[in-house]
């Protein structure tokens, strides 16, 4: 898992275990909860994410068979230099993100190659979703071993509040829109769908509070299908092609898969705040993304974007949100793990432009 916060995604490290339509819920459905899964699991997809920083699995569902689209979380795939889909009882396709917003933790990624028999889930209608109704959470559950052979798995529980804003953890951002329910949320979940009673998609599983027992959000289906067209159509500007994480986060070190690279960067953590230095810290860059071509790298820490302080994801995104399409940025930060070879020393300062994407 990326997070072993108070508050946790459900995306799984491949080398840590680290997570529209109408419904009627006064009546309950004709299927069971194992009837659904039996038919939404083939929509249900697992992913397979190679970034700098390691290997890491999430979850995803395809919304237009057609098309090859599917959702999932901006966490799952943020930093990525490959990305593989595990689709059951096929190979593991190759695919590329179209669009991704860190900020709404949203991304749409497309299969390179067309599926025949492609299967996809519909989506609910959240004005519906209310306290008690019955909800199933599916994903694909980390493991250490044969991550290409995991199957999906189920879990049930009920809502318990169907719209509720969570502000999770410095390295998060904030989410105005979530399902709170008790369907447990497992490593490897992160962008897996909640299903309602009629086995459409109400949620998108993303967070777990790991200090209240059975507490489990998913982004609202109504607020990721507000997100999905722009997302289809390529929009990437609050995507800088980075993952980065606060250095106050108390659980850093748990975004970084390695042993070893926990222990080096547990310990720049601690000299940076000892130096009162508070930013985020790259921890890998897409290539050819706009941190890319910013010459932005592994181990860089980033303090101010456009003059203004980022010592959280929600500040970096209220820095983003407000700028607009192609706009180029002021980042200035100072140079952090992996200084010295580049002939640089820790906390000498930097500063560069970065570009954002056109969409």
């Amino acid at each position: 898992m990326r997070v072993k916060a108070k508050w946790a995604t459900a995306c799984a490290s491949a080398v840590l275990i680290a997570v529209g339509g109408t419904t009627a819920h006064a009546v309950p459905a004709d299927d069971s909860p194992e009837e659904i899964f039996t038919k939404a699991a083939p929509a249900t997809v697992h992913l397979m994410v190679t970034t700098a920083g390691g290997e890491f699995q999430g979850t995803g569902f395809v919304y237009d068979a057609d098309k090859g689209l599917i959702l999932t979380n901006a966490h799952v795939v943020d930093g990525m230099t490959a990305l593989k889909v595990g689709i059951e009882n096929k190979d593991p396709v190759a695919a590329q993100v179209v669009g991704s917003d860190p900020c709404q933790d949203l991304a749409v990624v497309k299969l390179d190659a067309p599926q025949e028999d492609l299967k996809e889930l519909e989506f609910g209608d959240g004005d519906d979703v209310e306290t008690t109704d019955e909800v199933m959470a599916i994903g694909y559950p980390s493991s250490l071993e044969n991550s290409a052979d995991q199957r999906a798995i189920f879990t049930s529980g009920t809502v318990q509040s169907p719209d509720v804003a969570a502000d999770p953890s410095p390295s998060l951002p904030h989410y105005p829109a979530t399902v709170q329910h008790s369907a447990a949320i497992n490593p490897g979940n992160s962008g897996g769908p909640l299903l309602n009673s009629d086995g459409k998609v109400v949620g998108v599983n993303t967070l777990v509070n790991t200090e209240a027992q059975g507490q489990y959000y998913s982004i609202t289906g109504e607020h990721a299908q507000a997100q999905i067209a722009g997302l289809a159509a390529g929009a990437k500007k609050n995507d800088a092609g980075w993952a980065v994480y606060s250095l106050d986060d108390e659980y850093l070190v748990d975004y970084f898969p390695d042993a070893e690279d926990q222990q080096i960067v547990g310990q720049a953590q601690q000299e940076f705040l000892q130096n009162d230095v508070h930013g985020l810290l790259v921890q890998s860059t897409t290539a050819n993304s706009p941190a890319a071509k910013a010459e932005l790298s592994t181990g860089d820490v980033i303090t101010h974007v456009k003059g203004s302080p980022v010592d959280t994801v929600s500040a970096l995104c209220d820095v983003l949100q407000s700028a607009t399409p192609g706009e180029e940025l002021s980042v200035e930060g100072i140079y952090g793990i992996g200084a010295e070879e580049i002939d640089k020393q820790p906390l000498d300062t930097w500063e560069t432009n970065l570009t954002l994407s056109g969409k």
